[in-house]
């Protein structure tokens, strides 16, 4: 109990700091909680899959933990950096508080995902977005009248980033039996590390349930440390499944991933309201020009006669007026173009402290597991360390009960030996007795 009271303190207190330097408890400095199993559980402080430019969310369901978010938004950027030309698909992940989701077994606490195929057109052309459609055994679908074929780099690329991702374990990625064999082979062919192959073999091997996955790939990850205990797992446990952790690293993580959400989600706000800013600015100019364009489109002549007879009519100030008046507008499309240029700057800042962040988050992540190790370590070498006090112990109650045993078979003779003495003189008494009733009883 006192060691567990001390990581939880150590959470309560990370989080009281962090309430009190925004100046009120706020919901987005609570990272998400995955709590019990994916088919018996609930999800807290989700985060959201946004659809963006390589990734689209096509589900309301898109709720789920901020690691599985980060798997889904780190693993489509990567497929559109090595292979650009699609969106990855995103179906459902969890409801917003998690539970139970028709017509799911599973994805109730926010760690499951069904991802959409990558997939290109009778032409060979990889189709803008990866769509959920069902691929026979020749690798071939059909929707309508529309023929796709499944698109084995690209979908091989995306399960090289789900196995590779250092911010979350991916558990498993359920696919159906035909489709797995065409992404191996293709690995194998094109001469894929061993070590990642093997990898992949191992997340995609047949379990209950693979073969229904012959039109998306469904991704589950384990819990995060930080939301351990709550957060449950059940087998398969992978090599690299990094098993319980002690209390005082669920506390540490915990903390660390509050710190994190908290940054994530601002950055997303930023990200939302730039965005939101940017359309409207487009809507905006769009209106203007359509307005403009309406003008000079229906009253060309008229507004040229109406220029003539104001240039004929200005007098010197007035045209000097008018000078000054285009010179403003000059300056005010060059203070334009200059804001511009500088927000594109202030862009190229965010993406080059965006890369800087994950880098550092990376290393968060090393130092975590070497942590991580370091008191599994701690703790072999404790048990080993009781395993020899237990066995000194048991020697000495052995040693104990021996010399116990010398005392009391000692105590016995001596006491055999006592008794037999006794004998001994009762009988001597006894014989006394008689030979002196023996004397008295003769004739005098």
């Amino acid at each position: 109990m006192l060691g567990l009271a001390f990581p939880l303190a150590l959470f309560a207190t990370a989080g009281t700091v962090l309430a009190q330097e925004s100046g009120a408890r706020d919901e987005t400095l609570e990272d998400s909680l995955s709590i019990g199993h994916t088919e018996d559980g609930r999800l807290e402080h989700p985060f959201a899959v946004e659809s963006g430019d390589y990734l689209a969310s096509v589900r309301p369901n898109r709720f789920g933990t901020r690691e599985l978010v980060g798997l889904l938004e780190r693993a489509a950027a990567t497929v559109a950096r090595v292979a650009p030309g699609a969106r990855l698909a995103v179906g459902d992940l969890s409801s917003e508080t998690g539970g139970h989701l028709t017509p799911h077994e599973s994805h109730q606490s926010g760690r499951d995902a069904d991802v959409a195929f990558y997939v290109l057109d009778a032409n060979g052309q990889p189709v803008p977005q990866a769509i959920f459609i069902d691929i026979g055994e020749d690798g071939a679908g059909r929707r309508g009248s529309t023929h796709y074929r499944f698109d084995v780099a690209r979908n091989w690329a995306l399960l090289v980033a789900f196995v590779d991702d250092p911010m979350a374990e991916t558990q498993y990625v359920l696919v159906a039996s035909h489709l797995r064999a065409m992404l191996l082979d293709h690995a194998r062919t094109t001469a894929v590390p061993e070590d990642q192959v093997r990898r992949v073999e191992v997340v995609t091997a047949p379990i209950r349930g693979s073969e229904r996955h012959d039109d998306h790939f469904h991704v589950r990850i384990y819990c995060s440390v930080g939301d351990r205990p709550q957060c449950l797992d059940r087998p398969p446990l992978h090599p690299w499944y990094c098993g319980t952790p002690s209390p005082d690293a669920v506390a540490a993580a915990r903390v660390a991933d509050i710190q994190r959400a908290a940054a994530l989600r601002r950055q997303q706000e930023i990200a939302r309201q730039g965005e939101a800013e940017l359309a409207r600015g487009q809507a905006r100019e769009e209106a203007l020009e359509t307005a403009r364009a309406r003008d000079l489109a229906n009253e060309p002549t008229r507004q040229e006669r109406l220029e003539q007879l104001r240039a004929l009519a200005l007098t010197r100030d007035e045209r000097r007026a008018l000078a000054d008046l285009r010179r403003i507008e000059v300056e005010t499309r060059r203070e334009q173009d200059r804001a511009r240029t500088a927000e594109h700057g202030r862009a190229a800042v965010l993406v080059a402290e965006e890369r800087r962040w994950t880098a550092a988050e990376r290393r968060r992540a090393d130092r975590l597991r070497a942590s991580l190790r370091q008191v599994e370590a701690d703790d072999r070498r404790r048990a080993a360390a009781a395993v020899v006090s237990g066995r000194r112990a048991a020697e000495l109650a052995r040693r104990t009960a021996r010399d116990a045993e010398r005392r009391a078979a000692a105590l016995e003779r001596r006491s055999a030996a006592q008794q037999a003495e006794d004998r001994r003189r009762a009988a001597q008494l006894l014989q006394q007795s008689e030979s002196l009733g023996r004397e008295r009883a003769r004739p005098r």
